[in-house]
């Protein structure tokens, strides 16, 4: 249903010469995802997808090859989860087997998470990984994050470094002022 909002109905009637513009239909993101059938399908997405970002062993829209080029050279079981390519599957994981890289389909049915060609269903994909971690078969070890992460301690050295620049860290007050600093401001309630 196009809906139009009263500016468009009161430049008609006050008879412009200027025609009125049809509206536009909302930006969608282009996506091959097909339509949730849901609003519970669509809240495990959401919430899968947000743990996945902060997993480190997502890696969003990448092709098969490029999953198995980069699996091919790692240990048995290594695996990450990317976007699956088919219209009506959400998710791929991706995995080290004995015979060499392999991807499975993560198939979101029945309100929860199983892998094509599985019985078994997980309400959380973690807890579809978790199965297939713990399984006798070991098929899956560990997730292949790619590069390692940074320690907090980097991200933050950089952060200031951004901020201030690398010039003006010398002039900075030390940790030990800036505790000092916030325990007056706090009334000497801040504790170390």
């Amino acid at each position: 249903m196009v809906q139009h909002n009263d500016t468009d109905h009161t430049v008609a009637r006050q008879g412009t010469s200027k025609p009125a513009e049809s509206p536009k239909p909302c930006a969608v993101p282009p996506t091959h995802f097909h339509p949730f059938r849901d609003q519970r399908e669509c809240d495990l997405i959401t919430q899968a997808v947000e743990y996945l970002n902060h997993s480190g062993f997502y890696w969003g829209p990448l092709e098969v090859d490029e999953a198995h080029a980069r699996l091919a050279k790692l240990p048995l079981g290594t695996f990450l989860i990317r976007d699956s390519m088919q219209a009506n599957v959400f998710f791929t994981l991706s995995y080290q087997a004995p015979e060499g890289p392999t991807s499975v389909r993560v198939l979101l049915k029945d309100g929860g998470f199983s892998l094509a060609g599985s019985k078994h269903t997980f309400s959380c994909l973690f807890g579809l990984l978790g199965y297939y971690i713990a399984s006798p078969k070991k098929s899956l070890s560990m997730p292949y994050r790619g590069d390692m992460p940074q320690s907090l301690q980097e991200l933050a050295r950089r952060a200031v470094v951004r901020s201030f620049g690398k010039d003006s860290i010398q002039q900075l007050p030390s940790a030990s002022e800036n505790i000092e600093y916030l325990s007056s401001c706090q009334g000497g309630s801040l504790k170390v």
